[in-house]
């Protein structure tokens, strides 16, 4: 991706994490992200000695303004970028989170145009997916590019 204005966060190796949250009706929490121009998960990083548990609470709670009170690990897999010339090296947890504490408000319009509960069925139709989104899908057994 070209174009796009990286922290200096981005540009160093790093845990990143996503979590799935669903609604009463089985509808995935979705945000359409600012800066890389997708539609995802709930995602952020961990910061340098945080672990990937509470990375994905701090995260949660400053996007969504939530307190997690129960979750399971789905997964985990190691992605590399190139950003800036330099080859990033992060390896994505994907939670799915059970329980939690507060309404779902979107703290960061700034970061987030939409957030929004979608279908799996309108998720699959989206034309760009981030890539802890499609691993979630891929957990599915449901498998498509990041770009239709």
């Amino acid at each position: 991706m070209t174009g796009i204005k990286y922290t200096s966060e981005d540009l160093h190796d790093h845990d990143a994490v996503a979590a799935v949250i669903k609604n009463a009706n089985g509808e995935i929490l979705m945000q359409e992200h600012v800066k890389y121009g997708f539609w995802t998960i709930p995602i952020g990083k961990a910061k340098h000695g945080q672990s990937p548990e509470d990375g994905m609470r701090q995260e949660l709670f400053e996007e969504c303004d939530i307190i997690v009170d129960s979750y399971d690990k789905l997964t985990s897999r190691n992605y590399s970028y190139i950003r800036d010339g330099r080859e990033v090296k992060l390896t994505g947890h994907l939670f799915m989170i059970i329980t939690y504490r507060g309404d779902i408000i979107n703290k960061e319009p700034h970061k987030h145009k939409q957030q929004v509960f979608l279908s799996l069925d309108k998720i699959s139709e989206l034309p760009f997916l981030s890539d802890m989104t499609l691993l979630y899908l891929e957990t599915l057994g449901m498998k498509r590019k990041d770009q239709i």
